[in-house]
């Protein structure tokens, strides 16, 4: 949770304001947690429909990485859905920070789910709870400091920065998650239970929140 350090979560009367899409997004992922709780406690985990809540209730009953991801990355997904909008009102380094917190999110569950080289090793690296996830997440060129982001900050999210960990940034979405990003896509948004891969790709690249058609 360090990356609330950002001051995303700020209300918008502070100064400087939060972020009205990270409050709604990560405000909808807890209800959507705490239901699927609730409907578990309350005996009703078969009346709750195929979804983040039903997911997270099965990852109570079996806390695994496999059950932790379907159900985390289930409701992010849900929430950069139902919040597009108030995507469009952020700034383009952040619509890219966006979209690099997802493909990511769901490259590691994308490793936990064996589909990768070496299946045991994907699941070493990318266990939630594992060292190599804490490590990686609190690296500077993998998260931002500050909202909105500092001139430094945006180079490196925009892969313009040329010191030791955006390098290390650059390369392992370069080599490791942009050349597979449609099988990335297809294969986590299935296990998650959303069918809407193709509106977050626009040939071939990450595009949230360009591709989420307005109701």
């Amino acid at each position: 949770m360090k990356w609330e350090e950002r001051g995303v979560l700020k209300s918008k009367e502070a100064l400087p304001p939060g972020s009205p899409w990270w409050n709604n997004v990560n405000l909808w992922f807890i209800f959507l947690s705490e239901f699927g709780a609730a409907a578990l406690a309350a005996g009703l985990i078969k009346e709750l429909p195929p979804g983040p809540s039903k997911l997270w209730a099965e990852f109570i009953q079996n806390q695994n990485p496999k059950t932790w991801y379907r159900a985390h990355n289930s409701s992010i997904i849900e929430g950069y859905i139902k919040f597009s909008g108030l995507a469009e009102k952020e700034n383009l380094p952040e619509q890219v920070f966006i979209n690099q917190v997802l493909y990511r999110l769901l490259f590691a569950q994308f490793m936990v789910e064996g589909d990768f080289w070496f299946p045991r090793l994907g699941m070493f690296l990318a266990n939630p709870q594992g060292i190599s996830v804490r490590m990686i997440t609190h690296l500077d060129g993998f998260y931002p400091k500050h909202y909105p982001m500092t001139d430094e900050e945006v180079e490196e999210v925009m892969g313009k920065c040329h010191h030791l960990q955006g390098r290390l940034v650059k390369f392992l979405d370069r080599t490791f998650i942009l050349p597979k990003i449609i099988r990335i896509y297809t294969t986590t948004f299935g296990l998650n239970g959303q069918l809407l891969t193709p509106l977050f790709l626009i040939k071939n690249n990450p595009c949230y929140p360009r591709g989420i058609p307005r109701s």
